[in-house]
């Protein structure tokens, strides 16, 4: 990781490399990508870059947790707000602002069915076809209302699996670059989601298994 530049080498995806804009301080040239100007460094507000780029991993759905994480921490080291208290107004706020994309970027990419939309958008797939699924369309209905926790239990189990099991058919669909399959993937593993989350709720307000 070089924070100087973020996702460096010739060719990433995402990346803006070879734009030169205008340092905010004193007005030289700079690289779209740097965080901190080279001739006087100052930190830099935030470019517009998609999160691979921004944290320098390759546009792919297959991310080493570990990596992202080594990733986001050395930005964040680099870009802590504390680090430029002392040095005015301006560069606090691009501190702030840099932190608040690494941390945006990170979130991003941490959560698979984000990092798949994020795939999808920037390889073309339109937002409205990616519009919500009814939770029937998961394969499995909605938990009952008056289920005991040892039903709401077994269904968790079973919606849990399911969505393992569409992160792996996932992750295969986009290596063989089907992106019409990872966006029906992408559909059924929000809904999943929307499932595990309801079951959740519901869970934490049943009434327990009766003893009759």
């Amino acid at each position: 990781m070089n924070p100087s530049h973020p996702g460096s080498g010739a060719g990433h995806p995402g990346s803006i490399d070879g734009a030169l804009t205008s340092c905010w301080l004193c007005q030289r040239a700079v690289s779209a990508r740097a965080l901190f100007c080279h001739a006087c460094g100052a930190i830099q507000p935030p470019r517009p870059l998609d999160p691979f780029a921004r944290l320098g991993l390759e546009r792919r759905f297959d991310i080493d947790p570990a990596v992202l994480e080594r990733q986001y921490r050395g930005f964040s080291r680099a870009l802590d707000p504390q680090r430029f208290a002392s040095r005015g107004v301006g560069e606090n706020h691009n501190a702030r602002a840099q932190a608040e994309a690494f941390a945006k970027a990170y979130e991003e990419l941490k959560d698979p069915v984000a990092r798949a939309r994020c795939l999808l958008l920037q390889s073309g797939v339109a937002e409205v076809a990616l519009a919500a699924l009814a939770p029937a369309d998961c394969g499995f209905a909605e938990p009952d209302p008056a289920a005991d926790t040892a039903t709401l239990d077994g269904f968790a189990v079973q919606v849990s699996q399911d969505i393992a099991a569409a992160i792996h058919q996932l992750s295969a669909a986009f290596r063989a670059d089907d992106l019409a399959q990872a966006g029906q993937l992408v559909l059924r593993l929000e809904c999943l989601t929307r499932l595990a989350e309801q079951t959740r709720a519901r869970r934490a307000v049943s009434r327990p298994l009766s003893d009759d």
